[in-house]
């Protein structure tokens, strides 16, 4: 004797109740996986800002050392001083290509001058970046500040034959560099900036401005000690 077979299915409850179940599980995933992401987004952007400022401090500083401070020069000494661009610029008696203090007969052989500036990243962006031009002169033994009046020509991101221009850092904030009152000390201040961006992200920014944003401050003093005095 033939018995019917059976037939199971699932009702329409059945149905919405195990979407439901899934959905909410796929929510959960979902919101633990953008929690985790934007965590090491927000950690990765203020390293970022944490790397730039020590790097460019360091190398100012590093230059610093070993000029005439007597040499140096800031925009702090063409007024009015430029809201946009911040400079130092100072004498060198390195070899730019041994990396060498140069002397003679016990004295310095000044080879040219280090320029610092800041330049515009983008348009309509707080932050710039941090230029470094190297401008060779001919050798001598007396160390001279450099020509002001040709100052408008070395700010620029073009360059003569023999100038060397790198970019040192990105998100730079402010640059502040001046002789302290002793006249023997330079002070530094160097501030970067970086804004966590979600332009590329899959999903909707869930708090602040200032959550999403990073800041380093650093202050430094140095003694040029091939100073003259």
């Amino acid at each position: 004797m033939n018995k019917k077979a059976e037939h199971y299915g699932h009702t329409l409850m059945e149905l919405v109740m195990a979407i439901l179940i899934f959905s909410l599980f796929l929510t959960g995933a979902f919101a633990v996986f953008s929690y985790g992401l934007k965590s090491w987004k927000l950690v990765e952007t203020k390293s970022d800002v944490q790397n730039q400022a020590e790097v460019a401090m360091g190398r100012i500083l590093s230059e610093l050392i070993s000029t005439d401070i007597e040499t140096l020069l800031t925009d702090k000494n063409v007024p009015p001083s430029s809201p946009v661009i911040k400079w130092v610029a100072f004498e060198t008696a390195v070899n730019s290509a041994t990396g060498d203090v140069e002397k003679e007969n016990a004295s310095l052989i000044w080879k040219g001058y280090i320029l610092y500036y800041t330049s515009p990243s983008d348009a309509g962006k707080p932050d710039k970046k941090l230029l470094r031009k190297y401008i060779p002169h001919a050798d001598r033994t007396t160390p001279k500040q450099i020509d002001l009046t040709k100052m408008s020509f070395y700010l620029t991101d073009t360059f003569n034959t023999g100038e060397e221009l790198r970019t040192v850092a990105r998100n730079i904030y402010n640059l502040d560099i001046a002789v302290n009152p002793n006249k023997y000390i330079v002070d530094l201040s160097l501030v970067t900036w970086k804004k966590f961006s979600e332009t590329r992200l899959a999903y909707d920014k869930d708090f602040s401005d200032n959550a999403g944003q990073e800041s380093v401050t650093l202050k430094a003093s140095v003694m040029p000690r091939n100073s003259q005095d």
